[in-house]
């Protein structure tokens, strides 16, 4: 049985701290901007646009990036999901990127984020904001932003739900080896 680690109240309060981080941070380039992975990456990139103009001030630009065609394990059939289109309505060379993202694992989604990213142009740095680091990386890419780390044991992984799209609500779960989705 899965197991629910965090409510919607630890959500919250780790995307207000990620938001006064991102604020804290001076910009390399002509500002920041978010770009929310598609999609659970998309739905925290939104609430983290709300928060910095609400807390902050700050109105970023924002995307959403579907990398899912420039995975490298495509033809193993690791990854697949329907596509859908990006949306990036802004220039972002020479933006300071915040790639946003929901769990971050092996760091294989990351580096096909980042691929497709450049196909837009090439921003002034991009940095990675994850609600959650499940371990097991294979690629040395590593969160600036981050909401906590978790270990999961082999076999294992975290689901974050988020209730925009999920029945659940805003909850955070554990699945252990052969243990169903919740």
């Amino acid at each position: 049985m899965a197991s629910k680690i965090f409510d919607s109240a630890w959500l919250e309060d780790c995307l207000i701290r990620l938001a006064d981080s991102i604020a804290s941070r001076k910009d390399k380039g002509s500002g920041k901007a978010l770009i929310g992975l598609c999609t659970r990456g998309a739905i925290l990139a939104d609430r983290l646009k709300t928060l910095l103009k609400d807390r902050h001030g700050l109105d970023l630009p924002i995307g959403y990036l579907d990398a899912t065609l420039y995975r490298d394990d495509l033809t193993r059939g690791a990854g697949l999901k329907p596509v859908v289109p990006s949306e990036i309505d802004y220039d972002l060379n020479d933006k300071d990127i915040i790639l946003v993202d929901d769990v971050i694992s092996t760091g294989r989604s990351i580096r096909a984020a980042m691929e497709a990213l450049f196909d837009y142009g090439r921003p002034a740095s991009i940095s990675l904001c994850v609600m959650i680091d499940r371990g097991g990386r294979e690629l040395p890419i590593h969160p600036d932003y981050l909401g906590v780390k978790i270990e999961v044991s082999k076999g294992g992984f975290v689901r974050l739900k988020l209730s925009e799209i999920d029945p659940q609500g805003d909850a955070v779960f554990v699945v252990g080896p052969g243990e169903p989705e919740p």
